[in-house]
């Protein structure tokens, strides 16, 4: 979620990627003025009744005289049977589309299964029922090459469309037209593209405004969730982490489903995935939901020496908002730190760990002796709130180094022993000592 820019040196103008099914802009063209849309462009996602394993994608565009060519990138495994007007040319990564005119479409076929790790669940599966989905699972990587002309820069007017059986409902990571109709639209980028996670089927559809944020919770047929105490829930804490990642979010999409889906959560665009057996809170008190909610939020992207970063905070502040929000009492949330530090990998450098016990559970209980750190240096006037939000207004690129100057920015001190001993040499922190 912490992204890195993507691009080709010899397109000319604003060179777009979708890395992800997420559309990415260079930094030079981040600030632009409000966009009015030159062309128009339909993704239509169609699900046959006799085979719903398979995606019909048909993209329709119009008025794309500035676009010249299309580079797509694509699962071959999955993605067949592209058709289209002007040129499609195969490439060593997928696909070159030449749209040769003003008015164009594209159609191909995908196959919804989709596994995750070594072969044990899928985050993208057909149900006999539904559909659980993200827009990367059936949208190629996309660069686009365009030409400026004299009123500058293109930009689309995008629509998502979905065409389902009989008795279907659809939910995505955009705002709604109409049924099963929605509006993609992404500033300083020229081609609008789906992105985030998608549900269709039978599905249980409920809706709440938390904070200026309208939360849709989307549920399959034996998904077991109670979406009242969702809400509550994040009643209680959604304010407060938007606050700390100084995130304007208007819409969160929750998309729940059971087996054989990934038993976990996945973050996406303005949306998560959560297995519909994981609680809000588990028995060592973190929160899933606060956990992916974290990661859907914070701006920054994260270098390669940083999933500590990225992590620890998710799983620190999944425990620190419960309780602030009065959810965790002092003995509950001395219990959770103690987890942390029982099942921690200890004595190893933190900056080149991606196992969960080192990223999950090390992490977090270095954040939380970071913050009483943090708030011991500054008299009690700051605490890792302040570095959280000053990364996050900023955004960019965090790496360790990084993350230590914020860290010593705030508190006008200086922080590399600290980091040496917990993060490079991963020597557990004293509680006992803490505050």
């Amino acid at each position: 979620m912490w992204r890195a820019h993507a691009g080709a040196q010899r397109y000319h103008g604003l060179k777009v990627a979708l890395a992800a099914g997420i559309c990415i802009v260079l930094p030079t063209l981040l600030a632009v003025a409000a966009e009015k849309p030159t062309f128009s462009v339909d993704y239509t996602v169609t699900i046959s009744p006799k085979h719903q394993r398979v995606a019909l994608v048909r993209w329709d565009l119009a008025g794309i005289d500035e676009i010249n060519e299309f580079r797509l990138r694509f699962d071959t495994q999955r993605f067949d049977r592209f058709r289209g007007t002007g040129k499609l040319e195969a490439t060593t990564a997928g696909l070159r589309w030449v749209p040769d005119g003003p008015y164009a479409h594209l159609t191909y076929r995908v196959r919804i299964d989709h596994v995750r790790g070594h072969g044990q669940r899928y985050d993208s599966f057909a149900g006999p029922d539904w559909i659980i989905t993200r827009a990367r699972e059936i949208f190629p990587r996309t660069l686009v090459d365009w030409t400026p002309r004299k009123n500058g820069r293109p930009k689309s007017f995008a629509r998502l469309l979905f065409r389902l059986p009989g008795g279907w409902r659809s939910a995505a990571a955009a705002a709604p037209l109409d049924d099963n109709s929605y509006r993609l639209d992404q500033p300083g980028n020229v081609l609008d593209r789906p992105r985030g996670w998608i549900a269709l089927g039978k599905l249980a559809l409920d809706r709440e405004e938390i904070a200026g944020t309208m939360v849709e919770i989307a549920r399959t047929p034996n998904a077991e969730v109670d979406p009242k105490g969702v809400f509550q829930f994040l009643e209680n804490t959604l304010p407060a982490l938007k606050h700390l990642l100084h995130a304007e979010s208007e819409r969160l999409l929750i998309v729940v489903a059971p087996d054989p889906m990934w038993h976990g959560g996945i973050s996406g665009e303005n949306s998560f995935f959560m297995h519909a057996s994981r609680p809000l809170r588990t028995p060592d008190r973190t929160s899933p939901y606060l956990h992916e909610l974290f990661h859907v939020l914070q701006p920054c992207r994260m270098r390669d020496d940083a999933d500590w970063i990225e992590e620890g905070l998710a799983e620190y502040y999944s425990v620190e908002l419960q309780r602030r929000a009065g959810a965790l009492d002092a003995a509950a949330f001395s219990r959770a730190l103690g987890y942390f530090q029982r099942y921690g990998v200890w004595n190893v450098d933190l900056r080149r760990q991606y196992d969960n016990a080192a990223t999950n559970n090390s992490a977090p209980l270095v954040m939380y002796v970071l913050d009483q750190r943090i708030q011991r240096a500054t008299a009690g006037k700051a605490r890792l709130d302040d570095v959280v939000t000053r990364l996050a207004k900023r955004g960019g690129i965090v790496d360790t180094v990084r993350f230590r100057h914020a860290v010593e920015a705030v508190t006008g001190k200086k922080f590399t022993k600290f980091f040496d001993q917990h993060v490079t040499r991963g020597v557990p922190p004293n509680l006992n000592n803490a505050k």
